[in-house]
This record gives structure tokens, sequence and C-alpha cells, in this order.
């Protein structure tokens, strides 16, 4: 097993620029160099204030490919080829094409102070939790589109869009001690509050899954080694089953015909579950965390927060089989069609 990916870069030096911005609100422009073809494994450093770039098909890794702006929270990939970043002290989502590397295309400003933290797509407009306001914001994002603010109970965390509704979950007591949980139901045309959801404390991360129509609401008081995974009906508005894996699960995504989250900051250790609520498997990777995951067939990629690197494995066979150095403090990490 090859530890660190060295001389990655080189070798696609002339095809690829890296950016190292001066600013984070005013970035250089998008090159016009193309990224190599397939598939893009793309994650943000959170403490690097960077986007690393990873093409599987020809084993080449590009570190700073992106600079984001101040604490960068969350990233999705909205449409093929694009990625959206959600920053937290800049208070901004900046939109990157993985194509090419260098400056954003283009980015939308949110309140200022409201402390942006995770966000979703529900297919015209992007969802984002503004923790320190209590609110949501609804966004067009198109250069210039618009952003409507939405007031919503104390401690927004978590959001899953479903397209007609929109799920939001709330953290335990911060910002706000008398709100430990639970999720609030949206009408994702009105905004309007549709109902509440009773979860455990502390709802940190959800995911919406179209096969199944389905949200998976992860919470933990991380101390507690509480870890809870409630899979929930978003039309109906209930919790079908709940997944005891300890710990404190983090985004999950699909492995086959089921499900695997990492234990985030918490150990080294992936959950695999069903969807009936079952929870099949527990794999001590050997990583110091597994603060996000990513899947592209029976490969998974690991970003290991605390040891600054991403790990390639066969999660079939639960087996590491490469490493990739990432920038400081890799987190979300997903792949991107194209």
């Amino acid at each position: 097993m090859k530890k660190y990916r060295t001389g990655l870069v080189t070798l696609i030096c002339a095809l690829l620029i890296s950016l190292v911005a001066v600013s984070c609100n005013s970035p250089a422009e998008p090159s016009t160099n193309p990224t190599p073809a397939g598939k893009v494994i793309a994650w943000f450093n959170g403490l690097g204030y960077t986007i690393d770039l990873y093409f599987p098909e020809s084993d080449s890794l590009v570190t700073g490919a992106y600079t984001t702006g101040e604490i960068p929270s969350d990233i999705i990939s909205h449409e093929k080829g694009r990625i959206a970043v959600l920053n937290s002290t800049s208070s901004n989502i900046q939109v990157f094409d993985v194509n090419s590397t260098g400056g954003e295309l283009f980015h939308i400003d949110l309140p200022a102070g409201s402390n942006p933290y995770q966000m979703s797509w529900d297919g015209n407009h992007l969802w984002v939790t503004l923790l320190l306001t209590a609110q949501v914001a609804k966004v067009d994002l198109i250069p210039g589109g618009s952003v409507s603010i939405i007031d919503i109970k104390a401690n927004p965390t978590s959001i899953a869009s479903s397209g007609s509704r929109v799920l939001v979950g709330h953290g335990s007591s911060y910002p706000n001690p008398s709100v430990t949980g639970g999720i609030t139901v949206l009408d994702a045309s009105t905004g309007n509050v549709v109902d509440s959801i009773d979860t455990p404390e502390n709802v940190n991360f959800m995911r919406y899954f179209s096969k199944t129509g389905l949200v998976h609401a992860m919470t933990s008081t991380y101390n507690a080694n509480n870890g809870l995974i409630s899979i929930v009906d978003p039309i109906n508005m209930q919790i079908l089953s709940q997944v005891n894996t300890g710990g404190s699960p983090g985004f999950p995504v699909e492995t086959g015909s089921g499900y695997t989250v990492g234990d985030g900051w918490s150990s080294g250790s992936i959950y695999f579950y069903d969807g009936a609520g079952v929870l099949a498997d527990t794999w001590d990777t050997g990583a110091a965390s597994t603060c996000g995951l990513a899947c592209i067939g029976d490969t998974l990629y690991i970003a290991d927060y605390k040891s600054d690197m991403v790990y390639i494995s066969d999660w079939t066979s639960k087996v590491i089989l490469d490493s990739l150095s990432a920038g400081d403090g890799p987190q979300g990490i997903i792949a991107v069609e194209r």
C-alpha cells in the first residue's frame, strides 16, 4: 500500500493550475485549462480554506484547486460538473466548475454574522440553515440570485430537501439552550411550517435519498456515545425506524443496496446499515477520524480530518487500498458527475 500520493500534481501540471488567492472574496478567474476526464472526488479542507480534487480514472490529485471563504462548512454537487461550497464566517456560497481549476464562477452573499451551517438542493433552490439567527435561506443558485429568509425555531443545524418538503434539524442548546433537538418540516413552495417531528437530542446531519424518498437524520450528543440514525418519511412526517450506531455519525452515503456512515471526529469507525434500520456491520478503518465519505461503485473515499488524509478503500472487503495527502483538515467530501 502506498502511504502518500507524491508526485501526482507534477504528473498533471501541464493541465492544471493550483490557485492561491490573495483574497477569498476576489479570487482569480477560472482557468481555461481542462481537468482530467471522468468523475471527480472533491473535498474541502476546513482549516486550510481550500478544495482538493482527485480524478480516479487518471489517478490524478490536484491540491488547492480552489480557495474557499473562511470556515467552509458544507459542500454539495447541485448539477453535473459544478459544486457549491458554504462558508460560515464569510457568510456566502461559492460555486465552482470542476472542469477547470482556478477561481469561483460566482458567489452569493448570505446575512453577515448568521453562521451558515449546512445546505441542501431540491432541484430548483438551495436551502441553507443560518445557525445564529434562527433562520433558513432559500437561494436561487445563479449569478445574482435572490435570497429569501425564513424565520424558524432556534438552533437550525442540518437540512434535507425532498422536493416538496424541506426538513430542518435543530441542534442541542446552542445558541439557544431551550432548544435541544427535533425536526421542523417546511413546505418547499411557500416556506411555511407544516409540522414538526420529535427526535433525540442534537440533529447534526441529514440526507435525503431519492431512491427511497426518505431522509436519514443523525443525532448524537458527542460525549455520550449515543449516536442514532432516524429514518424519516418526509411526507407522512414519521420516523419509520432507527439505527443505534453509538459514536457520532456524520453524513451517510449509499453503498450497494445499503448505506454507510462514518463516526465523524470521534473515531475511525464506519457503520453499515440497511433501509429497514438494521446495523449490519462496523468497520474500524484505523483512521484517526472519519469525517466524510464519498462512494463510487465499490470504492469508498474516507476523509480523515485529524491526519490530513483521504483514504481510498474497498467497502465490500473493508480494506484500505491507498491514501491521498489532503490539505489542512479535510471534511466534506463528495463524488461529482460530469
